[in-house]
């Protein structure tokens, strides 16, 4: 539910946009809503990542799921605290789902942005800091996906052949 009208300087006092120039909280205002959920669900882990939320106030609650458990994972009232879409600055590179599930424990507010809006504001604002993210987040998995090759290949019982860097194995070997 959309609430009284963006304030630039509500925006302002969050820590998280305390540097913005004054046409930046102009453009947040403009891109974004302010909404509050009554206490309950925000949204669920796996759904489609279609919104990134600042807490204005209240308290959220975040969770994971394991197995068929729901694990809280960060419970906050700090204003400024965000979640929701964040990776939509990486398109279609990585899945747009959500990571973790939100619900608020009492009424709560937010600065809204749409995904679409945030992956602008992140890729124009801060090109660098996408740049190095992007490599941080792709070197990430392709490290975790070698790892989890090794450890395969260990569960095989393969580990002789890729354990000894330099040498070869089998009758070829020998002269």
């Amino acid at each position: 539910m959309t609430d009284r009208p963006c304030s630039a300087d509500e925006l302002r006092a969050l820590f998280l946009f305390e540097r913005l120039t004054d046409a930046q909280l102009d453009w947040l205002c403009q891109r974004g809503r302010v909404e509050s959920f009554p206490a309950g669900p925000v949204y669920a882990e796996g759904g489609p990542a279609s919104r990134f939320l600042v807490l204005l106030s209240g308290t959220v609650v975040l969770s994971r799921r394991v197995g068929a458990d729901d694990v809280e994972v960060c419970r906050t009232s700090q204003p400024g605290a965000h979640a929701g879409a964040w990776q939509a600055y990486l398109g279609d590179r990585v899945p747009q789902l959500y990571t973790n599930s939100m619900r608020v424990t009492e009424p709560s507010r937010f600065i809204v942005l749409d995904a679409a809006v945030f992956a602008e504001l992140v890729t124009e604002w801060f090109p660098m800091a996408v740049h190095l993210i992007e490599g941080h987040v792709f070197y990430r998995t392709d490290l975790e996906e070698l790892t989890a090759q090794r450890e395969r290949l260990l569960a095989r019982g393969a580990g002789w052949a890729i354990s000894r860097p330099g040498r070869t194995t089998g009758a070829s070997s020998r002269r």
